[in-house]
């Protein structure tokens, strides 16, 4: 199948097993866009992008996951976007799964999160995860099952009205909360998940815990 309608968007911060990550989305995904959104060195990663005009490089202006991806949807011109973290925790498979189930209906797929070892969630990070979701459930009326999920696919026409902010991982929240308050539909599909392969887990503490449950309350009356 061709994706040259798909734009595949890809934050790196020094994560060493990205060039594994990438070379399936250009395996499985033939003929996508992707935006690489990179802080940190990624001279190996341009090395090997090297002749494949389809891959931007795009250094990220601020501190945060929310920010890379915000500076990356202003490149896309492609009906379907898919996000994706390059740490090896998600499979690309799984995304390829999402961006096919969205061709056929719908504003937004995101996967929920399977743990395949007891090793790749911690306990207090799902039960972190299960109170900033079913919070957010209560508030919004939402039904999701894994609100903090980084892999999804998104129709580009629907993100394009959502005027995003959050900087770091509250991004996802403000996706789902907005997404959900203009009406849009959000779909789950069960993934796979891994612990983390190369380098140090970014897998949020207790303060960062709080701050994505603030999250929650944050856009109770603002829409903007």
């Amino acid at each position: 199948m061709d994706y040259s309608d798909t734009a595949i968007i890809l934050p790196v911060k020094n994560e060493p097993y990205a060039k594994k990550v990438l070379s399936e989305i250009i395996r499985s995904l033939p003929h996508s866009k992707i935006i690489i959104a990179y802080s940190g060195k990624v001279d190996d990663l341009k090395q090997f992008c090297r002749k494949k005009p389809n891959i931007v490089f795009l250094k990220q202006k601020g501190k945060g996951k929310g920010n890379a991806c915000i500076d990356a949807f202003k490149l896309i011109n492609t009906k379907f976007l898919g996000l994706i973290d390059a740490d090896g925790t998600y499979e690309v498979k799984d995304l390829k799964r999402a961006i096919n189930s969205l061709r056929k209906g719908g504003d937004m797929v995101i996967g929920q999160r399977i743990a395949n070892d007891n090793e790749a969630m911690p306990l207090y990070i799902k039960f972190g995860n299960w109170v900033i979701t079913e919070v957010a459930n209560l508030i919004y009326g939402m039904h999701l099952k894994d609100s903090q999920t980084g892999l999804r696919a998104i129709r580009t026409a629907a993100l394009k009205t959502l005027n995003l902010y959050e900087q770091g991982f509250g991004i996802e929240s403000e996706i789902n909360i907005k997404m959900h308050k203009k009406g849009y539909s959000i779909k789950e599909i069960h993934i796979s998940y891994h612990k983390r392969k190369g380098g140090r887990s970014n897998q949020f503490k207790l303060l960062d815990g709080l701050k994505l449950l603030a999250i929650d309350f944050k856009f109770i009356l603002n829409d903007k």
